[in-house]
């Protein structure tokens, strides 16, 4: 999963965000990260569901949602991870593991400002962005949120 997670960064965010922040990630820090929120899950202490596709044994997506982290979210849950292989992109990988982590609720998720491929993936599942940005120090980017409504409202 790590691998996959730092492969799919390193082709996603590659010119939007600087590329010394990607060329230094690492597969041992990822590793860490995914151990921690798999080990939350199964602990059911976070709230939060952790997907994975495979094909043939390999991982080719992941998505993390969970209860919404932010004191000002506009919805009950919050998709805070989609990652998606590149040659996986456009193949219903994505809209697969959407629609079993979050189906039709009420959702909300952070996009990185400038990757238009994702708000476009996105606005197909009834997400538009709601003109809310925050900065991440950490990768030196903006990011956008976006929001939907469940198809219930």
């Amino acid at each position: 999963m790590a691998a996959l997670h730092i492969a799919v960064w390193r082709h996603a965010y590659r010119g939007l965000i600087e590329q010394p922040l990607l060329d230094q990630l690492e597969s041992s820090h990822s590793a860490q990260r995914w151990e921690r929120t798999v080990t939350a899950v199964q602990s059911g202490k976070s709230g939060n569901t952790v997907l994975a596709a495979f094909v043939d044994a390999e991982p080719v997506g992941i998505i993390e949602v969970g209860p919404a982290q932010d004191e000002d979210a506009p919805r009950p849950t919050e998709v805070r991870s989609l990652n998606v292989a590149g040659r996986w992109h456009g193949k219903g990988v994505a809209q697969a593991l959407m629609q079993e982590a979050v189906g039709d609720a009420d959702a909300y998720l952070w996009v990185l400002r400038g990757n238009e491929r994702a708000i476009v993936f996105y606005r197909k599942l009834g997400f538009e962005l709601d003109d809310t940005e925050r900065y991440d120090d950490v990768w030196r980017c903006y990011d956008q949120r976006m929001q939907r409504p469940s198809a219930a409202s």
